[in-house]
């Protein structure tokens, strides 16, 4: 094969991966819009209607979440199988997003933190690498770290709305998913997360420091601190 007939096989090569690049970019932007309005709905949680009608946001959160599964299986049908890796930073950060939302939703509505599995099959994927397009555990992780700067903002606008006793389950859960973490000693971009998630449990007790000295502290949280 000569020189010319060799670039020829290059240029094909070329440019059938920068299809399957804005392929998988197209299908990326849809993703994307879905995780933007989620977001924008789960911001109205921090004003003072917003924390009264929590339930209502949450709702409102479920029905776009709905159309993630339809959306993920679109991308995955772009991405060529055993790829994955290949293509992942195209859409690890909306990833990440959509976690954290469904994170935030969950305790919302449950006070609990969803696990990996859970979170992957409300957003139609698996966890398992082998079967190819899964929710990677990392994605898992930090999305699921991105939610405690919303919540101690959350228990900042809590005192403002009047609601004294939110600051205290928010500061026993950011707790408990700090102790968690620290089981990980996570490092690189992790570490990062983990650091904000410090600043944000820091912040928290700070609020309810300044509720007791006040004389707002629940009584259902005398004995639990």
């Amino acid at each position: 094969m000569d020189i010319t007939e060799a670039f020829s096989t290059y240029g094909s090569c070329v440019e059938r991966e920068t299809e399957v690049r804005e392929s998988v970019q197209a299908a990326v932007r849809d993703l994307e819009k879905t995780s933007y309005t989620i977001s924008t709905i789960l911001e109205k949680m921090h004003n003072a209607e917003g924390i009264q009608n929590l339930q209502t946001i949450c709702s409102d959160c479920h029905a776009e979440l709905a159309r993630v599964p339809a959306l993920y299986e679109a991308l995955q049908e772009r991405v060529p199988f055993g790829e994955f890796y290949r293509y992942h930073h195209n859409f690890r950060g909306t990833t990440q997003r959509l976690v954290g939302a469904t994170c935030l939703i969950v305790y919302l509505e449950e006070n609990r933190l969803p696990p990996h599995e859970e979170v992957a099959k409300s957003l139609g994927l698996c966890t398992q690498r082998e079967k190819g397009f899964h929710l990677d555990l990392e994605d898992y992780l930090q999305g699921t770290l991105s939610i405690s700067h919303e919540l101690s903002r959350l228990a900042i606008n809590s005192v403002s709305a009047g609601d004294y006793s939110r600051p205290f389950q928010i500061r026993q859960f950011l707790r408990d998913l700090h102790s968690a973490y620290s089981l990980l000693f996570p490092k690189n971009e992790l570490r990062k997360k983990f650091d904000e998630l410090k600043y944000s449990l820091k912040k928290t007790e700070e609020v309810v420091y300044n509720l007791s000295l006040r004389g707002l502290k629940p009584q259902d949280t005398e004995t639990s601190g």
